[in-house]
Parts: C-alpha cells; sequence; structure tokens
C-alpha cells in the first residue's frame, strides 16, 4: 500500500469519524426543523415547458393541483421531500462508515496485532531482527529513520559555547535545551538540533531553529523555538522579536510549523508543557 498524502489507517479511521459525526449532526437539525413530520407528498410534472405541482394527501389516491397561489405550500413540501430523502441516505452512509470502521479497527489475534497495518510490522519484530534490517521508507519507521539520517548543515560541531552532551550524542547549550532533546527522544520523535534552515531560499535567509522535528505519523515538519530569557530586554528586543516577525513573514505560525517554549529565572522551563506539546502534535 502506498501512502498517499502520508495517511495511515489512524488518519482514516479519524476522518471516519468526523464524517460520522457531521452526518449525525445533519439529521439532528433535520429532525428539529420539522420537515419530517409532514406526511403529504408532492408530485411534479412538466407541461409545456414549466412544472406543475401536485399533493399527494396520506391516505388518498388522487392528487390535487397546487397553483401559484400555493408557493409556500409547494416550497414547503418540496423541502419536506428533500429533508426526509437526505436523511435516510444518511443513516445508510453513518451504516457503510460503521462497517468501514470495524474492519480498520479490528485485531487479527488475541495479541492485539493488527496484521493489516504495514506501520505495525517493523515494531512487532523480535529486536534481533530488526537490527539487522532497514524499515521501509513506505512505512512511517522507515520514513523517519530515512530523515533521521539524512545529512544535515548544523552548527553546533566544533562550538565551544555547546558543552551539555545529550543521550544521542550532540552537544546543546542548555540544560533546557537538553531536557526538550530528552524528551523527544524519550517520546520517540526524529528531530534535528540546529538545522541549517533556509527560511527564503532567493533572499538568502538563514535560521537555525533550536530544533527541526517530525511527526513521523503524518510526516509534517516542525520547527521548535525554545526562547530561555523572557525576562531580558536585550534577548526579547534583539532575539524573540525579530525571530518571530520572520517566522510570522514567512507562514510560521505557532502550532502551524512552530512550536514554541519559554522560561525565566522567574519561571523555569515546564516540562509538562514539553510533554503537552509533543503529544499534541507530534504523536
Amino acid at each position: 500500500m502506498v501512502k498517499d498524502e502520508s495517511m495511515n489507517k489512524k488518519d482514516i479511521a479519524g476522518i471516519i469519524e468526523k464524517q460520522k459525526k457531521e452526518t449525525r449532526k445533519l439529521t439532528k437539525t433535520i429532525t428539529k426543523s420539522g420537515y419530517l413530520s409532514e406526511k403529504d407528498t408532492i408530485v411534479s410534472r412538466k407541461q409545456h415547458g414549466e412544472y406543475r405541482y401536485y399533493v399527494q394527501k396520506e391516505g388518498k389516491g388522487e392528487q390535487q393541483y397546487l397553483g401559484e397561489d400555493k408557493e409556500k405550500e409547494i416550497t414547503r413540501l418540496c423541502t419536506s421531500t428533500y429533508a426526509a430523502r437526505l436523511v435516510d441516505a444518511a443513516e445508510k452512509e453513518i451504516e457503510q462508515l460503521d462497517k468501514c470502521l470495524k474492519i480498520l479497527n479490528s485485531k487479527a489475534n488475541a495479541a492485539g496485532i493488527d496484521k493489516a497495518d504495514i506501520d505495525a510490522v517493523y515494531g512487532n519484530l523480535p529486536e534481533g531482527i530488526r537490527q539487522k534490517i532497514k524499515p521501509s521508507v513506505v512505512t512511517d519507521d522507515g520514513f523517519a529513520e530515512k530523515w533521521q539520517n539524512e545529512k544535515y548543515k548544523n552548527r553546533w560541531k566544533g562550538n565551544a559555547d555547546y558543552t551539555i552532551e545529550t543521550p544521542r550524542g550532540e552537544k546543546v547549550r542548555s540544560k533546557s535545551e537538553w531536557i526538550i532533546a530528552c524528551m523527544l527522544a524519550e517520546a520517540g520523535v526524529p528531530y534535528r538540533y540546529e538545522e541549517c534552515v533556509g527560511l527564503n531560499k532567493l533572499l538568502g535567509m538563514v535560521f537555525y531553529p533550536d530544533f527541526t522535528v517530525l511527526n513521523k505519523r503524518t510526516r509534517e515538519v516542525f520547527f521548535w523555538e525554545h526562547f530561555g530569557k523572557m525576562d531580558d530586554p536585550r534577548y526579547i528586543n534583539e532575539s524573540y522579536m525579530p525571530k518571530m516577525l520572520e517566522y510570522y513573514n514567512f507562514g510560521f505560525l505557532p502550532g502551524k510549523k512552530l512550536l514554541m517554549t519559554f522560561e525565566s529565572k522567574r519561571y523555569p522551563l515546564d516540562t509538562t508543557q514539553v510533554k503537552r506539546l509533543i503529544e499534541e502534535f507530534l504523536l
């Protein structure tokens, strides 16, 4: 199975659940409108290039012609017909969506392993086998590994200002960056530290975000900036504000390509917030 727009079974199930919710909302709205309580039906016939309308009274065989003076009744009956068919189709659609969800959420064995999920294959292999192979790039694990192993330009290697070594081996500048790096690694989130990123290659604008991170499920890349001196006016004016203005100018908005954490002497980095960002945007 080749992924389209980086969707996996979980993504598809989410889309189906959303469609079910919207469809149920539609049926509730129509039910509350009162149109379904209409017992009479309407029939239209085209004569001499124009439509003529007749009402079929409940329980009666004959049809009664509705003239031009009955426009409101015609509109009401037509809307009632549309509403009834819309609800009928919506109920059938929900039945179909439920069947799809049942297939997507089914597990193939008692261990809870879904043998129809290509993204579960690599993780369910014994460790000894995983060490000898590389996961397919079609899968989330394979794509993430390929992304993580790509060479990238950075500025931390060989720089004396970077003294704190992470479990992964790169050196960072602060304890807070070390904490973020550790939490990303522990959550299984691929990241690059201070990657050279061109916000606008034509203008030669280059940034070094603290972390470039990958949601391996959606394959969306975010920049993660940690602003660590928010009680320092000079830092605000010379680092925070210029960087944020450039990010905004090029469409990098909080929660949309850009994640941020903050701290000051009075308010140190809150690891709970780091965890929330990881869970909300990167898993």
